[in-house]
């Protein structure tokens, strides 16, 4: 929590980055910061210097919290594909524990994968009770969390072919139904993927 704000990048997203020196969604929502374009990501940090400025220990409070509830959200997923708590139990600690995950709490400005996490795994969870149920609210639910999470951090393009695995991996049948049913998750990968690159 007495990590401190890192020189690598903390400075252009907290200390020097006037979107989040004052909450203007016009701005937020129209720019890029060093590149990247996640809006909710930066929206989120605006609210954190709203109340933190640059005290490093609520933003490092804050990417613990979104951690613990990321570690419980991967657990929750690992039951719904295996159906098994010990699974689920083992994958979530070695994901809650993980050294690749140190850097997302350590490093405040990498809360945009924290974020991003955070909507990933519930449109994962929602498309899964989709394949379960075939309910369209949770298929909606599904593609509205993929958007929010595309938001926050370009890497959630990568949901598409994670559904399509699912769906493999569940013993259904790849066929003009299924990818059809994926179109919206793909067409928004491609979305964000060009406006990333």
């Amino acid at each position: 929590l007495n990590n401190g704000l890192l020189g690598w990048d903390d400075d252009y997203y907290i200390r020097d980055n006037p979107l989040v020196h004052s909450i203007n969604l016009k701005n937020i929502f129209s720019e890029y910061v060093m590149g990247n374009y996640h809006p909710l990501t930066i929206l989120t940090l605006a609210i954190e210097y709203h109340f933190f400025e640059v005290n490093e220990t609520g933003y490092h409070a804050v990417n613990l919290l979104l951690h613990l509830l990321n570690t419980i959200l991967v657990f929750y997923t690992v039951f719904l594909l295996s159906n098994k708590t010990g699974v689920a139990l083992a994958a979530s600690l070695l994901f809650g524990i993980h050294p690749l995950h140190v850097e997302s709490v350590a490093w405040a400005a990498e809360m945009k994968d924290l974020v991003y996490t955070l909507f990933f795994l519930p449109s994962y969870i929602f498309y899964f009770k989709y394949l379960k149920e075939q309910r369209k609210q949770f298929y909606a639910l599904a593609l509205l969390l993929f958007l929010v999470s595309l938001l926050s951090k370009a890497m959630a393009a990568s949901l598409p072919v994670v559904l399509l695995l699912t769906d493999y991996f569940k013993g259904r049948k790849i066929n003009a139904k299924t990818v059809l049913e994926k179109v919206p998750f793909f067409i928004l990968s491609i979305v964000f993927g060009y406006v990333a690159v």
